[in-house]
């Protein structure tokens, strides 16, 4: 019976030979001139076989009979279906070198994908592709529908694909693309794809918290309305099959539909929520419930009745289309009643519609396919949760003043409270962290790009938010750390003039962008042996010029100093920030310095921020046995007086502070392991590494693997992050110092990168013996310090 088969098989093959070299009328001629990427479609024919499923013998076999028409007769974007297709095509290189290059064809999500290329002795190669089959089975492993192609020199091959879907939309692309084009298409896609589900996963946390913390529905619903719809991009884009569900099955068949009808139901109930209908319209409200009972049936239907899967894509689209009509409805109704809704959440939905719109036009086949009706959803997507983000914000905000209508002065916080709360903004603290780590490091590797000036301006706003992120979040950990009374001075001699030009400049931006004046005076002769916690004194004035020049929407911002030597090497600092801006009220002046009191109804103020600013000013300045005090300008505005003690040793030298090392230093050569879990962290690393000539960085996914690699190599430095799988940080460098690794190796240079900023974190580490540490986000010219700084005492 075998040999029967394959004598059927060669019978088959060889008469497709014949009849293919007498019909063939049309074939891609590969020449020197080969273009990066070509469509083939002009030179392709298909045949569809409908629900028929055909071995490549029974094709090639019936070649002749088969209805193949010509593949540009039909559109790229075939619609809906659950046809099997047949594409066949030739290729002939006519150059004398072998040619390489990929097939790329049909979506990721794509069921089946199986290529047969035939050779002129008849030889079959068979390649596989779609996610029905496991991922490490595919012949090309990337989540796209990709082959390989390669011909020998004259050499002449026929192809045939074959393709196979459950009834979602079938595209028909066939584009031979070299693979050198490929790969740097991939990279550029991939850090696109980071980007869009980086900010996606980050609202989706942010906004989780927030709902545990504020304990409003709406930000729960919106929450896991940004996750599924990120979920089902995430599928769309082949990537759930790839690695999430590599073994394909049942999940990966129906991620897409499950994705897409979830958050349709959570966007149903966060609009609902948001908009408050409940309250406003009775029939509107009913007609938003319908809507959420017809999504659970749909999710009902799709997970009892597996033969419904090729109608579920089509139903799924039409849904989506009713929940945005029905959203436009209610923003008609509202405003024709005069009801005030949010313009960020009209410009939110907006986009979502627009983009949605596009893109399930697309796929009823309504529009032509392009790279925009490609990623339509996508566009509106990001938009839309930009938009999205600021009204909710704004609903902090309007939660936080019906608080105060309600409250006039903060409530009374229990410690079992504040133990709640100092866990929460510890965790959001941390999880921010990683994704702003990866922005502000590829913001970074792109500033350097002077070839496009708009490349230079994205990484700019890039760093601008992420600085203004980080900021805040310091704040928070400012505010945690006070409330657990875990606050200390850390008294080293500084020089303060530097610092405060560092800081007058950077405030003299911020004046300029609003067009004020800003100006401050320093003594001549201000000592350079100041010793004292610069950290503190720096975030006390750098909180009250940010708080002048916010409040301030014309006239002048200005900064004056003194200082008085007093006998057992002691100093006096006296400085005064003085505004122009709106002032006070008197009602205020006597919590001004209280926590989350700067949003209060009584104060005119609607600025953003945390409304930590003042409350950290003063922990900072009793931090230091100061004082602290603020009064009404005669003229207007505000004026905080401030009278610190410091220490005094003017036989210090402190000059050296600031200097650059990389003048000293010569990284050539230079061995650097990183220890360090995280894929994307390991990215920012490796983007700043790349800058330092001829330095060279191995990479350790935990504490194991870097003992590992440290035993076994010689490495100049470590670079150690701390909660790891495996074995984390601190047990590593604990076995490290301790000799476990070698008797050489104990006294290594080892740099700690966490995004534990915790002084209880920074003690322990250090108790465990490392040289130095720094937070995530890390900047390059941090880790370069850092790195030049330890390598100078083993040099």
């Amino acid at each position: 019976m075998l040999l029967k088969e394959q004598l059927i098989s060669i019978g088959a093959t060889f008469i497709f030979l014949l009849c293919g070299i007498s019909t063939a009328t049309a074939q891609v001629q590969i020449g020197p001139d080969f273009e990066e990427s070509t469509s083939i479609r002009a030179n392709a024919f298909m045949y569809v076989a409908g629900d028929t499923t055909s071995t490549i013998e029974y094709i090639l076999e019936n070649h002749n009979a088969l209805s193949f028409k010509p593949m540009a007769d039909y559109k790229t974007n075939y619609g809906f279906t659950e046809d099997q297709l047949w594409v066949k095509f030739d290729l002939e290189n006519n150059t004398n070198e072998e040619f390489h290059a990929y097939l790329e064809t049909a979506r990721p999500i794509t069921d089946v994908a199986t290529l047969y290329l035939i050779d002129n002795i008849g030889e079959i190669i068979e390649q596989k592709s779609g996610d029905l089959i496991p991922f490490d089975e595919k012949t090309v492993r990337n989540r796209k529908s990709i082959f390989n192609i390669e011909i020998a020199p004259k050499q002449k091959i026929t192809v045939f694909v074959h393709l196979k879907s459950d009834g979602e939309v079938l595209m028909l692309p066939l584009n031979l693309i070299d693979k050198e084009t490929f790969l740097e298409a991939t990279y550029k896609e991939q850090m696109f794809y980071g980007l869009f589900y980086g900010i996606l996963f980050m609202a989706f946390l942010v906004y989780l918290f927030f709902y545990f913390g504020l304990r409003d529905i709406a930000f729960a619903y919106y929450s896991l309305y940004v996750f599924f719809i990120a979920m089902m991009q995430f599928s769309l884009d082949g990537f759930f099959h790839q690695y999430i569900t590599p073994n394909g099955g049942w999940l990966s068949n129906h991620s897409v539909l499950l994705s897409a009808l979830l958050s349709l139901l959570f966007f149903v109930k966060y609009g609902s929520e948001f908009l408050g209908i409940k309250k406003r319209n009775k029939i509107l409200h009913y007609s938003y419930e319908g809507m959420c009972v017809t999504v659970l049936v749909a999710i009902g239907a799709l997970v009892l009745f597996p033969s419904l899967l090729s109608a579920s894509y089509p139903i799924a689209n039409a849904i989506g289309l009713i929940v945005l009509v029905q959203t436009l409805t209610t923003l008609a109704y509202y405003r024709k009643k005069g009801i005030s809704v949010d313009i960020s959440f009209v410009m939110g939905i907006s986009f979502l519609v627009f983009g949605f719109i596009v893109f399930i036009l697309n796929n009823f086949n309504a529009v032509e396919n392009s790279f925009f009706t490609d990623n339509g959803a996508k566009f509106g997507i990001g938009l839309e949760i930009m938009f999205l983000s600021i009204s909710m914000s704004k609903r902090i905000r309007t939660l936080r003043m019906e608080n105060d209508r309600n409250q006039l002065l903060a409530l009374q916080r229990s410690e079992d409270m504040n133990e709640i709360k100092s866990s929460f903004i510890s965790n959001i603290s941390h999880e921010l962290r990683t994704p702003l780590n990866l922005i502000m490091g590829v913001a970074n590797s792109l500033d350097g790009h002077n070839e496009k000036t708009e490349i230079e301006e994205k990484s700019k706003l890039i760093l601008n938010s992420s600085e203004n992120l980080l900021g805040y979040i310091n704040d928070i950990l400012d505010f945690t750390i006070i409330e657990k009374g875990n606050q200390e001075l850390k008294n080293w001699p500084f020089d303060l003039e530097t610092s405060l030009k560092k800081v007058f400049s950077e405030n003299q931006i911020k004046a300029e962008h609003k067009k004020l004046d800003f100006t401050y005076n320093l003594p001549s002769d201000l000592p350079k042996g100041i010793i004292g916690d610069r950290a503190k004194v720096i975030k006390i004035i750098e909180h009250l010029l940010d708080n002048a020049i916010k409040f301030t929407s014309s006239g002048t911002v200005s900064f004056s100093l003194s200082y008085k030597i007093l006998e057992g090497k002691k100093l006096c600092l006296d400085f005064e920030v003085s505004d122009t801006g709106t002032g006070i009220s008197k009602e205020k002046m006597s919590t001004v310095f209280e926590a989350f009191t700067k949003k209060s109804f009584l104060d005119k103020r609607e600025f953003s921020g945390l409304g930590l600013g003042l409350y950290i000013v003063k922990t900072y300045v009793d931090l230091h046995n100061g004082d602290i005090s603020v009064r009404r300008n005669k003229e207007g505005g505000t004026k905080f007086s401030v009278h610190l003690e410091m220490g005094y040793a003017p036989e210090l030298d402190i000059s050296k502070d600031g200097k650059d090392y990389r003048k000293e230093i010569n990284l050539e050569g230079i061995n650097i392991l990183l220890v360090e879990d995280n894929k994307m962290n390991q990215q920012v690393i490796k983007l700043i590494v790349k800058k330092w000539k001829n330095a060279i960085l191995t990479i350790a996914n935990n504490g194991k693997e870097g003992l590992e690699l440290l035993a076994q190599n010689d490495f100049d430095i470590v670079l150690m992050d701390l909660q790891m799988p495996v074995m984390d940080g601190f047990e590593a460098i604990a076995m490290i110092r301790g000799g476990m690794v070698s008797d050489e190796k104990t006294d290594i240079p080892i740099v700690v990168l966490t995004a534990d900023s915790t002084e209880k974190t920074r003690k322990e580490i250090f108790r465990l013996g490392v040289n130095d540490y720094a937070t995530k986000p890390i900047s390059a010219e941090v880790v370069y310090k850092k790195v030049t700084n330890n390598l100078r005492k083993v040099i």
